[in-house]
């Protein structure tokens, strides 16, 4: 399984990701994008996210994720969502390990962070078996739980 990632979704990329989104729902939605992005997603505010990147099994497309800003020496990432398709084949766990790898080249970098909603169990495992450690809870609008993964 080789995992790669591009800068940018593709207009037909973007298409996919509404389609897989948009048919899970509002909540979903505000699951894996946050509530400040409108539903039902649009191929627009896909492409318009500032990096987000696409990510590849091979040539095939399955899923985004997104680095959303960095403070001091953490990067917070998040917008990280796999094709429903193909999840629970490993790809997002070889997607995130690939990625924080990546982010950690930059030696500017000591840590990474995210948010995952409290219902959201199969991310919060992910997460915590990739290191990331719950750093801060979040008791509103919707509990949730900062995590950080270190150098």
């Amino acid at each position: 399984m080789t995992i790669r990632f591009e800068e940018n979704v593709s207009p037909e990329n973007a298409q996919f990701v509404c389609q897989w989104s948009n048919s899970l729902g509002k909540s979903f939605q505000e699951q894996w994008m946050g509530p400040m992005i409108p539903f039902p997603l649009t191929i627009q505010v896909l492409q318009d996210l500032e990096g987000i990147f696409s990510i590849f099994e091979g040539q095939e497309f399955v899923g985004v994720i997104q680095k959303i800003r960095q403070e001091d020496s953490n990067l917070h990432i998040g917008r990280f969502f796999i094709n429903p398709q193909k999840q629970g084949q490993g790809l997002g766990r070889q997607a995130l390990r690939k990625f924080v790898s990546l982010v950690f080249e930059n030696r500017d970098i000591d840590s990474i962070s995210l948010n995952v909603f409290e219902a959201n169990q199969r991310a919060q495992n992910l997460y915590q078996k990739e290191g990331f450690e719950i750093v801060q809870i979040v008791e509103e609008p919707v509990r949730k739980y900062i995590m950080k993964k270190r150098r």
